[in-house]
């Protein structure tokens, strides 16, 4: 299983899967003009991370938590579909036996990024850890 990064721009998100590591992170702006086209390969990666968690379980007699940090600035209604797909993948990791802890870090000033945390959270029934974070 290989890591996968995607650089960010100014209209979609950087991507740190980092598999060595087991730390996931998107962040940044999220409105691409084709949003599928860009978090399609992202949830194909999750799926695969998954099935391939599932064949090796085996061989981790203690498995170690995945992080997953949601450090966006901003996202529009088309990306926010796909990132409640990504909470469901990472719920199912849950139900898979595959602990996994997600955090949301939001602005300490951007009321309406951390309401979106706490509405995708509770959506898909997964805890989140918030982070306020201050500008520079």
């Amino acid at each position: 299983m290989k890591s996968l990064y995607v650089k960010g721009t100014p209209v979609s998100p950087f991507v740190d899967f980092n598999i060595e590591l087991r730390m996931l992170q998107i962040s940044g702006f999220s409105r691409p003009e084709n949003v599928r086209d860009f978090y399609f390969p992202l949830i194909q990666w999750l799926d695969e991370l998954n099935n391939w968690m599932k064949s090796n379980k085996s061989l981790n007699v203690e498995v170690e938590p995945f992080t997953f940090k949601f450090k966006f600035i901003y996202f529009n209604s088309s990306s926010a579909k796909f990132i409640y797909d990504i909470i469901i993948m990472l719920n199912g990791f849950q139900r898979d036996g595959f602990p996994i802890k997600i955090y949301w870090y939001f602005d300490e000033d951007d009321d309406e990024l951390r309401e979106a945390g706490e509405e995708l959270s509770d959506m898909a029934n997964v805890p989140f850890f918030y982070i306020a974070t201050k500008k520079e």
